[in-house]
């Protein structure tokens, strides 16, 4: 399916801000790196997948992040100026597909 490059851009924006809150709002844990590697919104922007990587206990990072992904909806919503905040879903990188 070809993206548009409107939905890259919403994709680009929503992996900045996410990352961004990863760093300075959302604790969660002192010795661990939450990288987002990639987002892939809905065009509609009702859902978002999230992809991550964790340096240390990936599926636990998830699970904590997919708990808290309400506030971490918020968050994004009161820093980028879009006309709908998707829900955000948390992946590891190990689901994430493979593109050609």
């Amino acid at each position: 399916m070809k993206r548009s490059h409107r939905m890259e851009k919403v994709n680009n924006e929503l992996k900045r801000v996410l990352s961004e809150i990863f760093l300075t709002e959302v604790p969660i844990q002192q010795d661990n790196i939450v990288t987002v590697l990639r987002v892939e919104a809905t065009s509609d922007l009702n859902e978002a997948k999230v992809y991550i990587s964790a340096l240390k206990d990936g599926k636990n990072v998830v699970e904590q992040l997919n708990q808290k992904s309400g506030y971490i909806r918020h968050l994004v919503g009161s820093r980028i100026k879009i006309r709908k905040v998707p829900k955000l879903k948390f992946l590891l990188a190990e689901d994430l597909p493979i593109l050609v």
